[in-house]
């Protein structure tokens, strides 16, 4: 009967992104994602990596959902999620325990302790959007995955959560209510990127993906299956757009043309290239000069990632190859720069779906994995529900209830 009335539900998905507002709508059929239609718009009231105008973003989300749905769609059976993207994101480790019974861990302690983990690892003005696992402690000493079962006098939980601004969550949610849209769940834009590029043979051997986008990169590494590391770089493919448009004194619109359609990270051998001025005039310059000017700046991108997530012991030796995805991940000898700077095979996302408008199309990574995630949004539905106040409270009266009665 589940599986009848969630076949019925028309899943949609929000790529709110600073140079597009991307909104795929699916329903689940037979267990798999079947699209109903996908639109995207140039992104409007998004500046300086904060909500600049609540009503021009607010018009284009609509837009996209209208186009998405199609003409004969009802809203009203539908549910609907959101990518969000925060430059003062934060992951916090964290570590957490609680006494177990004598006859072994049961999933009612496996409860207990994540949802006192989430609790503890609250911090004033930041929501946790993801808390992700990382092992169990079994008495301070054993380390497992699953401890359903082990006995033991102490149980631990060792996590990584990932948290953002509350004001950049309460900015989103205003746009969807102007236009009534109330959104289930938020999820990571480097996050869904990840998933969907990323094989299971990557994500268990450790690999970092990296989706460089408008104004932003996204890095998440994983390894062992499990997140070790999510980081947002407020630098991306713009850019590279600014640098050519005051090196070559052209207008941005030129820039970005010349970007696209010419640029490249290896040298061309003195190859001419035409480009224009503005809407009357042209110059020809040397290809190698256009090169010269984009390159330093991905050069830069890379090693600001490079040293970030090398500043850790544990997740440099974790990392074993590179995918790089994004808008800005297409220009040509990426892959090739990518390997000189981290020393690891790298490859570029390409999405293998024949026949599919999505077929290399890796600028839309995190509105495929947002797909992953919004047909597994009953995971996430307690990490909100033990986050929201209360809840909170419910589970300290409970804990004190115990420890009185039982101690």
């Amino acid at each position: 009967m589940f599986n009848l009335i969630r076949s019925k539900k028309i899943f949609n998905v929000f790529d709110i992104g600073y140079a597009k507002v991307a909104c795929l709508s699916f329903r689940m059929e037979n267990n798999k994602p079947k699209i109903i239609g996908m639109d995207h718009q140039k992104s409007e009231g998004l500046k300086n990596f904060k909500l600049h105008d609540k009503k021009q973003l607010s018009r284009i989300i609509k837009r996209t959902l209208k186009n998405s749905l199609g003409k004969k769609a009802n809203s009203k059976n539908c549910i609907f999620f959101s990518n969000i993207t925060d430059i003062n994101s934060i992951q916090k480790k964290t570590l957490c325990r609680i006494r177990s019974g004598k006859l072994g861990v049961t999933k009612k302690d496996v409860r207990k302790i994540f949802k006192k983990s989430l609790i503890e690892s609250k911090i004033k003005g930041k929501g946790i959007i993801h808390s992700f696992p990382l092992n169990f402690i079994l008495d301070e000493h054993k380390i497992v995955d699953n401890p359903v079962g082990e006995k033991c006098e102490k149980l631990g939980i060792s996590s990584l959560n990932l948290m953002v601004d509350n004001s950049l969550i309460d900015s989103l949610k205003s746009c969807f209510k102007e236009i009534d849209i109330v959104i289930n769940n938020y999820f990571d834009s480097g996050i869904a990127s990840a998933l969907s590029i990323l094989s299971e043979n990557e994500k268990n051997e450790g690999v970092a993906s990296i989706d460089i986008g408008a104004l932003t990169t996204k890095v998440v590494v994983m390894n062992a299956n499990k997140v070790i590391y999510s980081n947002v770089i407020p630098l991306g493919g713009s850019n590279v757009t600014n640098d050519l448009f005051k090196g070559l004194e052209i207008s941005k619109e030129s820039a970005e043309t010349a970007k696209i359609l010419n640029g490249t990270l290896s040298p061309n051998f003195n190859d001419k290239i035409e480009i224009s001025i503005d809407s009357k005039n042209k110059k020809l310059i040397n290809k190698n000069i256009l090169s010269g000017i984009i390159k330093p700046r991905y050069e830069e991108i890379l090693e600001i990632i490079r040293d970030n997530i090398f500043d850790n012991i544990y997740t440099r030796v974790s990392i074993k190859s590179i995918v790089i995805s994004g808008g800005a991940g297409k220009i040509y000898g990426l892959n090739e720069l990518s390997e000189n700077i981290f020393n690891r095979k790298t490859r570029i996302a390409t999405f293998d779906m024949k026949d599919s408008y999505f077929q290399n199309k890796p600028e839309f990574s995190t509105l495929l994995g947002m797909i992953k995630l919004a047909r597994d949004y009953k995971k996430f539905e307690l990490t909100s529900k033990i986050l929201s106040s209360k809840m909170h409270n419910a589970i300290d009266k409970l804990d004190n209830w115990i420890e009185e009665s039982y101690a």
